[in-house]
């Protein structure tokens, strides 16, 4: 059950993406708001998580991974990185 909530507000949070937004507050509210959802999966759940998404939600996966790794906060290094292995393993070769 728990996999299923974070499976969601993982889609969720891609889907608002604030993409081509030219606020600063909005972009970085959204950044946080990814980094609070990558870090609440268990690595066991990752990769079923990569694997839902299309490539441009990978593309868009891996932006949010580098930008966590530029303004890291406790723990999400290690958990970024795991996020990042999984996009690269299974994500396209332009990821």
């Amino acid at each position: 059950r728990r996999t299923g909530e974070a499976l969601r507000a993982f889609h969720t949070a891609i889907r608002s993406s604030p993409g081509a937004s030219r606020s600063q507050a909005v972009k970085e509210q959204a950044q946080g708001t990814m980094l609070k959802v990558l870090t609440s999966f268990k690595s066991s759940e990752i990769e079923q998580a990569v694997n839902s998404l299309d490539r441009n939600g990978v593309d868009l996966l891996m932006k949010y991974i580098y930008k966590g790794f530029e303004k890291p906060t406790e723990n999400s290094s290690a958990i970024l990185l795991q996020w990042h292995e999984k996009v690269r393993v299974g994500g396209t070769l332009g990821s």
